[in-house]
């Protein structure tokens, strides 16, 4: 009796430290995985020394923004944030350059965390979404604008495109190591966490190089055309608006998925959003392409809409708002907009927003 006693207490001894081995051996690897994850974190928003690549550079930039907004996210500092691209700001020295987030926060009293860049794009909005997610200071509101011109090339859903790693670093930032990661890295072989820790991020090529030779190929013609009695000036604008808006967009485009899953991912966060879609200069483009150019930039307007409305997105067209003199860059079909334009935009989202914050008849004021 008393040796069946003695070899109780050695299993539960046995067990106990078998036990403590574990926690320990996890403790240990959470431990090297976080060492591991804040020097990912700094050196990849750390500006990199003189003579290194521009991109390089640039990555190192836009990881910085992306962590001052974490930064800002878990301090609380976030009320409403505002995710745009090179149209947020000014483009022309003769007038103030006053950007649309600073006009819409005076109009509506928000304080407003823009978060935009050249060439920011719905794949990495979907990111930054995540990151709020994760977040215990979630904002109450996230706009975010849709350039419909992102949706013409693949570009954005491969390793080639100029935010590819910004989009990596986002991921990063939003899933830090967990003792449930522990398991994989050891099980991995990898002996360096941050090399383990990386690779979790990256991304292969999309895929859908198909798909844009085909909804491009009406584009491609169009820009292979001869276009007489133009000037080479207009000639060459011709050419910026047929590749920047004749892509036929199908319900089922990559982009279309990415604006779903961000806004699958800012509701279930309690976020609330505003998508719209940017202003398009219709009046240059139906002068030099034709109304062709006005049919396609409206039928990709209503897809694009509707996708979202289906899955009952709150999304403002205003792809259509604006005349042509309010859009600057005129040797380059683009949406820059000057100060006039960039106001009458916050105004239509003001404007929206106040109706949306209205209680319906019957209901109590919110």
């Amino acid at each position: 009796m008393q040796r069946q006693h003695s070899t109780h207490r050695y299993l539960c001894a046995l067990v106990a430290a078998a036990i403590l081995l574990v926690v320990l051996l996890l403790g240990h690897g959470h431990r090297s995985l976080s060492t591991g994850y804040k020097s990912l974190v700094a050196m990849g928003a750390t500006t990199p020394p003189d003579g290194a690549p521009e991109q390089q550079h640039a990555d190192a930039y836009h990881n910085a923004v992306a962590l001052a907004f974490r930064n800002a996210l878990d301090k609380g500092d976030v009320t409403a944030v505002y995710f745009n691209d090179s149209v947020m700001g000014g483009h022309n020295d003769d007038e103030p350059r006053t950007t649309i987030a600073t006009l819409l926060g005076d109009l509506r009293g928000l304080s407003i965390h823009p978060v935009s860049g050249p060439g920011y794009a719905p794949t990495l909005f979907r990111e930054y979404a995540r990151l709020i997610a994760r977040t215990k200071n979630k904002p109450r509101l996230a706009i975010i604008s849709i350039n419909l011109r992102a949706f013409s090339d693949d570009w954005f859903f491969t390793p080639r495109w100029m935010y590819a790693a910004t989009v990596d670093y986002l991921r990063l930032l939003a899933a830090p190591p967990t003792l449930a990661d522990v398991p994989a890295w050891l099980a991995s072989g990898q002996d360096d966490p941050a090399v383990w820790l990386a690779a979790r991020t990256r991304r292969d090529a999309s895929g859908h190089e198909a798909l844009f030779r085909k909804i491009n190929a009406r584009r491609n013609r169009l820009m292979a055309a001869p276009t007489p009695e133009l000037s080479p000036e207009e000639a060459n604008r011709r050419q910026f608006f047929i590749k920047n808006y004749m892509t036929d967009i199908p319900a089922g485009h990559p982009m279309i998925g990415d604006l779903l899953d961000t806004a699958h991912t800012l509701s279930q966060a309690g976020v609330a959003t505003l998508f719209y879609l940017t202003p398009i200069d219709m009046e240059g483009g139906m002068s030099l392409v034709g109304g062709e150019f006005s049919a396609t930039a409206s039928d990709n307007a209503r897809r694009v809409t509707g996708a979202l409305a289906e899955a009952g997105v709150d999304c403002l067209d205003l792809s259509a708002l604006l005349p042509e003199d309010r859009f600057v860059d005129r040797d380059y079909a683009c949406e820059h907009l000057n100060l006039a334009g960039r106001r009458r935009v916050a105004e239509a989202l003001a404007a929206h927003l106040a109706k949306a914050a209205k209680p319906a008849a019957g209901e109590p004021p919110r």
